[in-house]
């Protein structure tokens, strides 16, 4: 698809997000994922966007906006959600379950990122995302 006639994809995942990058050492050189979250979270993602994106992998460069929702807790200590997870590493799982779904070919072709973490007003948590062609 070129990017004259790709309209953006708008995705909304409900879910626990989860950060992906922080490994931790196990033994004989074998690295695994730190945050246990992160199966179920990659899973919901991929099972949600399949659901909700049927068209062609896009292979052309991109831009996503995404905002996540956090569980909120009962005395925050801020007014966002300026504490872990990281925000680059909530983006790199989302990247990656966006190529795992074939929604994008690779997460290479993000050039551009928007990305925040937020407290839903109503409690609800997950990702909401748009898919853009760059301009």
């Amino acid at each position: 698809m070129n990017e004259t006639n790709t309209p953006p994809i708008h995705l909304h995942i409900q879910g626990h997000p989860a950060p992906q990058g922080s490994k931790r050492h196990i033994g004989n050189g074998r690295m695994i994922e730190q945050s246990k979250k992160l199966p179920t979270w990659r899973n919901t993602l991929i099972l949600h966007m399949r659901n909700q994106y049927k068209g062609p992998p896009l292979n052309q460069p991109l831009h996503i906006t995404a905002t996540f929702y956090m569980p909120k807790p009962q005395k925050p200590k801020f007014p966002h959600p300026a504490v872990t997870p990281d925000l680059d590493k909530l983006a790199r799982a989302l990247g990656d379950a966006l190529t795992q779904a074939r929604i994008i070919k690779d997460d290479a072709r993000i050039t551009d990122w928007t990305i925040s973490k937020r407290y839903h007003p109503t409690g609800w948590t997950g990702v909401k995302c748009t898919i853009t062609p760059t301009t």
